[in-house]
C-alpha cells in the first residue's frame, strides 16, 4: 500500500514511519525542504519537501497514494490554519475514493474527565479553549464519510517512549536548572501511550477496512506530574530538586498552555481494543524513566 503521511521527522511520526515501512508498504512523507539534506535515503520512503501551508504539493502527492496518516503539527500560532489546510488538501485529493484518511488528535479536547474515564460518545460540551478547533477538526475528518472517505481520528493520551517527546523535555530541562518542575499542586491524573502502541494503532487503523470514526489511544496507566517531577529527580540527577511551580509563574512562562497542563483527563480506549483487536501492551511510563529508554538515551530534544 501507498500511504502519504505527515509528522514523520517528529517523535510520534518517525515510530509511525518504522511500523508502515516493516510492514512492506510504501510512503510518501511530507517534511519541511530545510530537513531534507539531512535526512538518509531509505527504501520504501520518498521524502517530500513541503509544508502544511503547500496544498498544491499535498493535493498532488496524496492523490498517488492509497492512505493518508496526518500526525504533524506546526506548534505555532498558525497551527489551526495549517492543520485545516492539510485536512481539506487531503479530503480533495481523496473525494469520493473510499481510501481511508487516519488525523491525529490529543485526549486533551475533552476538557476535564474527573476519575471517569471519557469514551468517544459526542458531544464534548467543554472543550479546553486552546484546543477548541481540534475538537471541531476531528469532527471534520469522521464526517468525510459523507464524501466517500473512510475517515478516522486517533486521539492519544500523554505520549512518551523511545527516548522523546514530552518527558524527553523535561529531564533535559531538569538537568540544565537542577529543577524537575510540576505546576501547582501537580495532583492531576493523565491517561498515558507508548510510543510503539500508538504506531501500532495507526497501522490497524489504516489496514483494517472496518475502522472508522474516533478512537481514544490509551494504557491503562495514568500518572500525576507531580509523582513523574520526583522519579526524573531521582533518576536523571545528581543535585535535581522536584518543585511545585506556582501555576501564577507558570502562566507568565506558558500562557495558557499552563492551565492546559493541570487538566485531569482519563480516557478508555476500550473501543480501539474490541473494535480494531489492539493491545497496548508496552513498558509503563514509571518503568521508561526508571530503567527504559530514557535510561539508556541519548535523549531527544522535544521541541514544541
Amino acid at each position: 500500500m501507498k500511504v502519504f503521511m505527515t509528522g514523520t521527522t517528529g517523535h510520534v511520526g518517525s515510530v509511525a514511519l518504522d511500523h508502515f515501512v516493516n510492514e512492506g508498504h510504501e510512503v510518501f512523507a511530507l517534511v519541511r525542504p530545510h530537513h531534507i539534506p539531512n535526512l538518509a535515503k531509505r527504501k520504501h520512503v520518498n521524502w517530500i519537501a513541503g509544508d502544511f501551508a503547500d496544498t498544491e504539493i499535498i493535493n498532488d502527492t496524496a492523490t498517488k497514494t492509497d492512505a493518508a496518516v496526518h500526525i504533524g503539527a506546526s506548534h505555532d500560532n498558525e497551527m489551526e490554519y495549517l492543520d485545516a489546510n492539510a485536512i481539506a488538501a487531503i479530503a480533495d485529493a481523496f473525494n469520493q475514493s473510499g481510501k481511508v484518511f487516519v488525523s491525529t488528535s490529543a485526549d486533551i479536547v475533552y476538557g476535564d474527565t474527573g476519575l471517569t474515564p471519557r469514551d468517544e460518545h459526542e458531544p464534548i460540551e467543554n472543550p479546553p479553549p486552546l484546543r477548541v478547533w481540534r475538537a471541531r477538526h476531528d469532527l471534520e475528518v469522521v464526517a468525510l464519510s459523507e464524501r466517500g472517505i473512510r475517515g478516522v481520528v486517533l486521539r492519544p493520551g500523554l505520549i512518551y517512549g523511545r527516548a522523546g517527546g514530552w518527558l524527553s523535555g523535561l529531564i533535559l530541562r531538569a538537568q540544565e536548572t537542577g529543577i524537575s518542575r510540576y505546576i501547582g499542586k501537580g495532583l492531576n491524573l493523565t491517561s498515558t501511550i507508548h510510543v510503539e502502541a500508538l504506531a501500532d494503532l495507526y497501522l490497524k487503523a489504516v489496514i483494517n477496512e472496518s475502522a472508522t470514526g474516533i478512537y481514544n489511544a490509551a494504557s491503562d496507566e495514568v500518572v500525576c506530574s507531580m509523582d513523574t517531577a520526583h522519579l526524573i529527580a531521582k533518576y536523571y540527577g545528581p543535585g535535581i530538586e522536584a518543585m511545585s511551580w506556582p501555576i501564577e509563574e507558570a502562566r507568565e512562562a506558558l500562557g495558557d498552555l499552563a492551565d492546559l497542563s493541570l487538566i485531569e483527563c482519563i480516557v478508555s480506549s476500550n473501543r480501539a481494543r474490541s473494535e480494531l483487536c489492539w493491545h497496548p501492551v508496552a513498558q509503563s511510563l514509571t518503568s521508561e524513566l526508571a530503567s527504559g529508554s530514557y535510561r539508556k538515551g541519548p535523549l531527544i530534544p522535544y521541541h514544541m
